[in-house]
């Protein structure tokens, strides 16, 4: 009896001893972070999605993480504590070790019901695929869903501009500064402009022109004073050139990356 006794003591300590590590991060966890199972691309924390939604962002995301090698993650919460958006985003990227491959490539979008935060973390390979500018207009993209708390159709609209991104990366031409401009107005302004002012100048002429009227005789062109010429001479002496350098405009584009590898997009709404 007494060894049965001693060996329930003993398994019991050894549960223990296994279990306080579990307790201790989760109570060392600064928000609802540790509640939340990775196991899937989508985890919603907040519960904003039903399962069927959240069954068919998650398998869509998957999809794009293994066509293009970079990870396509959303994650909710219904409260940051005092982080802000961030930090969170980077807390689960290093407590959880997301990423896909070496060097954690990924793109996530993590979003928090209680002060409607955002906040959109590229690393590795998502760095290239999704600019500053990228990340910018794809936040643009789906806000409009989410300010009529249309979660599922913010987030596949997230998920169409990751696709798109990932895409035109893989391309070689990622998104950025000018990649949403249309080749046909860069064409119309080439073309029509010149011709617009060439007829403008054209019509000023041809405006001057009309109170002139030929005349038959030639000493109408002669002033009162009569026409006196003795000799005339044009001498080519030398022509003053004058240049000054026009920098042509530049457009800023590329990734802001901090020194941990990663870049954000935040924001409420």
């Amino acid at each position: 009896m007494k060894k049965q006794i001693f060996g329930l003591c003993a398994a019991l300590c050894l549960l223990w001893t296994l279990l306080c590590p579990a307790v201790a991060k989760a109570e060392q966890a600064p928000f609802d972070a540790a509640k939340i199972p990775f196991y899937t691309m989508v985890s919603d924390g907040a519960d904003l999605l039903t399962d069927a939604e959240e069954e068919k962002l998650s398998a869509r995301a998957w999809e794009l993480t293994q066509e293009y090698q970079c990870a396509v993650y959303i994650v909710t919460f219904l409260s940051l504590g005092d982080m802000e958006p961030w930090e969170a985003t980077a807390y689960i990227f290093e407590e959880y070790g997301m990423g896909y491959g070496e060097d954690q490539s990924c793109i996530i979008l993590m979003f928090s019901t209680e002060y409607r935060d955002y906040d959109i973390m590229a690393h590795g390979y998502g760095n290239i695929a999704f600019t500053d500018y990228g990340k910018e207009k794809m936040a643009e993209a789906f806000l409009d869903e989410f300010g009529e708390d249309d979660w599922y159709g913010g987030f596949t609209e997230y998920l169409d501009c990751c696709e798109r991104y990932l895409n035109l990366a893989a391309e070689g031409t990622p998104f950025d500064v000018g990649s949403d401009r249309s080749p046909l107005v860069g064409i119309a302004v080439g073309v029509l402009v010149p011709l617009l002012i060439a007829f403008l100048i054209c019509s000023y002429f041809k405006a001057q022109m009309k109170t002139a009227n030929m005349q038959e005789a030639a000493q109408v062109y002669i002033d009162g004073q009569g026409l006196m010429l003795t000799r005339q001479n044009d001498r080519f002496v030398h022509t003053t050139r004058s240049e000054r350098y026009i920098a042509p405009k530049q457009e800023s584009g590329g990734t802001s990356v901090d020194s941990s590898g990663s870049s954000h997009e935040s924001g409420k709404f």
